[in-house]
Order: structure tokens, then C-alpha cells, then sequence
């Protein structure tokens, strides 16, 4: 079962070509407490995911008033990449219930 799903947040675009790329941000959100089958902890999941990514990649700066262009786009690509690994521990979460239901 899964304890943690991990994510990167690939910030290549933001960082100036002269300056070495550094290695990805990573974070871990836990979801070992959450019960994936129950649509109220996949609501919890999403707003665990949704912290997570806004810690990556930060869509406003100290003294801005509107999101940043690269925040954005860091955003929206880390929750593309993320996606799959919340479809699969859906999924792995509702594997038992099916098994259970066919009797095996």
C-alpha cells in the first residue's frame, strides 16, 4: 500500500541558462491516513496535493498582486505529472473493495 506520493517540480524554465540547474524540488504528502475510496479524502488528497505544489513552485512573490507567469506554469506542470501517481493510489484504493465484492 501506498504511505506517500512524491512528486517533482522540474523549475528548468525559471532558472537562467548561466546558472547551473539545480536538482528538482521534491515533497512528500502523506495520504497512509486517507481512505482514497471515500470521495471526502480524495477531496483531502487534492488539497494536500494543492499545498504541496504551491511550497514548488510559489505563483506569488512578497509584494505581488498577481500570480506569477512561471509560478503558473510550474504549477500546472507539476499537477500534470502528478496526476498519474494520484490515479494510481485512487485506484490501488478501490482494488480491494472490487476483489471483496467478486468474492475471492
Amino acid at each position: 500500500m501506498l504511505n506517500s506520493l512524491t512528486f517533482l517540480a522540474l523549475l528548468a524554465a525559471s532558472v537562467p541558462q548561466a546558472v547551473p540547474a539545480e536538482a528538482p524540488a521534491t515533497r512528500h504528502v502523506r495520504i497512509a491516513d486517507l481512505n482514497l475510496s471515500r470521495p471526502a479524502d480524495r477531496a483531502e488528497l487534492d488539497r494536500r496535493l494543492a499545498r504541496a505544489v504551491e511550497k514548488v513552485c510559489p505563483t506569488k512573490q512578497i509584494g505581488e498582486a498577481t500570480r506569477s507567469l512561471a509560478g503558473q506554469r510550474c504549477r500546472a506542470e507539476t499537477l500534470a505529472r502528478v496526476a498519474p501517481q494520484r490515479s494510481r493510489a485512487v485506484a490501488q484504493a478501490a482494488a480491494p473493495a472490487q476483489l471483496s465484492s467478486t468474492g475471492r
